[in-house]
């Protein structure tokens, strides 16, 4: 019985340090509660709203302004990680330059966090710290099926110096990086002229 109170115990102290953003409580039409809009080096702003897609809220990002080096990004205004687990559903829709879906974390403000994208014009997902917003790639993979209109599980998972992307489920690719060692914010990412879908913003930290 002891054990078993335990083990319940323990289960529920990891839920607990799990959070979700659905957006279905979110009104249609306007920006999530809960999150701050923000872009690289002052670049214009996106355009972040709850649509409806396939019956289902979702965040949108809607502005196809095509600056190449607009980063823009919602953020979680509440919540703050270092080592986490952290996963979003992401759907490419357009985009003449840029078609990405990324998951920003350890955000400290707009010029500097880490960011992985997935962006089905380049077939790759890579991973990126942006210090002093300068974007500097330093993992990827190349060659990955993408395509436009799908919806995917980008995800990845930080701890200590080492980070771990997944793609529905499967892994990636690894990387070490030791740039951004404090917690931060998380939070999603287009790039340029992307539209593009989000559900399911997931964050878990790690102990």
């Amino acid at each position: 019985l002891i054990v078993t109170c335990v083990c319940i115990s323990l289960a529920l102290s990891v839920c607990a340090e799990a959070r979700t953003w659905s957006f279905s409580k979110d009104d249609v039409g306007k920006p999530p509660n809960g999150f701050e809009f923000t872009t690289t080096r002052e670049t214009p702003p996106g355009r972040w709203e709850v649509i409806e897609d396939e019956g289902k809220p979702v965040l949108a990002q809607l502005d196809e302004d095509s600056t190449d080096g607009r980063f823009a990004m919602a953020v979680a205004s509440d919540a703050s990680y270092r080592d986490l687990r952290l996963s979003v559903r992401g759907k490419p829709v357009r985009g003449e330059r840029d078609q990405a879906v990324g998951l920003v974390w350890r955000y400290k403000d707009a010029d500097n966090y880490y960011v992985v994208r997935l962006n089905p014009l380049e077939a790759n997902v890579r991973l990126y710290r942006v210090v002093n917003g300068n974007r500097i790639k330093f993992a990827g993979k190349e060659k990955v099926d993408l395509a436009a209109g799908t919806w995917y599980v980008l995800s990845i998972e930080h701890r200590g110096e080492h980070i771990v992307v997944s793609l529905d489920g499967k892994g990636l690719f690894e990387a070490d990086d030791r740039t951004i060692a404090e917690a931060g914010s998380v939070g999603v990412w287009v790039k340029a002229d992307s539209v593009s879908y989000f559900s399911d913003l997931s964050v878990e930290e790690l102990k």
